[in-house]
């Protein structure tokens, strides 16, 4: 069970991506990190209650946390994708929000065996792989950048950590929280630069964006509740296989031998953790 809701979490955070994307292509970066966030927060609120009857404070503390965490991940890599290339930036950034709960959960004491570890290895080359763009002769890139790189993969991986910490049988209210903590953060961005927040087109793409990113997010916590983190972290973290995908079935891009091998990698992690 926990494989199989961690590939769905893979295939939501994929959807969510791709669609986050083509939203990039019509709004502003904050314009849609707000809407998403909105748009999966009002009807979980709504559905919560009956999902699980209550949640501690420490949970919505962790939940919250983890929402702020995550969401400067997506504000610095929007920023480092800007400013530096996606041939290096994208495969820093994957890496680390991959490795970043595997560690987490060793010093946690989750134990694996050696078939995890090397599944965890195989999908740490997959992630590479699948990230990565040909880059072009004579790339520099400065130091702040590859700062940003290594900040947005651990605002992920933290992301994933915190709410592994939280308890599993208080789900989805962590995300709740985490919503509207990334939502409010925003808002106050965009008062503070006086940044139009509402979107005046294509809020098809961005209330999909929304509940493939918070299905998402839910399906991690329950995934959770039957594996540990640094397998289902991992799993979840194969995302970019399905954005690869997408972008071969709907906008028609090509997959290249280095593409197709990035996918090879990916499906034979799911199978070397599932068999564990």
């Amino acid at each position: 069970m926990a494989v199989f809701l961690s590939v769905i979490t893979a295939f939501l955070y994929g959807s969510g991506d791709f669609l986050g994307g083509v939203s990039s292509r019509r709004h502003s970066p904050i314009q849609v990190l707000t809407t998403v966030s909105l748009v999966g927060a009002l009807p979980l609120l709504v559905a919560a209650p009956f999902i699980a009857t209550s949640a501690s404070m420490n949970d919505l503390v962790l939940g919250a946390a983890a929402g702020l965490v995550g969401i400067a991940g997506l504000g610095l890599l929007y920023r480092g994708l800007a400013r530096g290339p996606m041939s290096i930036f994208a495969p820093i950034t994957a890496i680390v929000s991959a490795a970043f709960p595997i560690i987490w959960g060793f010093f946690r004491g989750d134990e694996q065996g050696l078939q995890i570890w090397v599944g965890l290895l195989v999908g740490l080359i997959g992630i590479f792989i699948l990230s990565s763009q040909p880059a072009g002769e004579h790339v520099r890139v400065s130091i702040s950048v590859f700062i940003e790189a290594l900040l947005a993969g651990v605002g992920f991986g933290l992301f994933f950590s915190l709410l592994s910490e939280t308890n599993t049988e208080s789900a989805p209210w962590p995300i709740v929280a985490g919503r509207f903590s990334a939502a409010l953060l925003l808002i106050c961005v965009a008062l503070v630069r006086k940044k139009q927040l509402r979107p005046s087109r294509g809020w098809i793409t961005l209330v999909g964006c929304g509940i493939c990113d918070t299905g998402a997010n839910v399906a991690f916590l329950f995934a959770l509740r039957y594996g540990q983190l640094g397998p289902v972290a991992m799993l979840a973290s194969l995302y970019p296989a399905v954005t690869v995908l997408l972008a071969r079935l709907v906008l028609g891009e090509q997959l290249t031998n280095r593409r197709l091998l990035g996918l090879v990698f990916a499906m034979s992690t799911v199978v070397l953790i599932g068999l564990s």
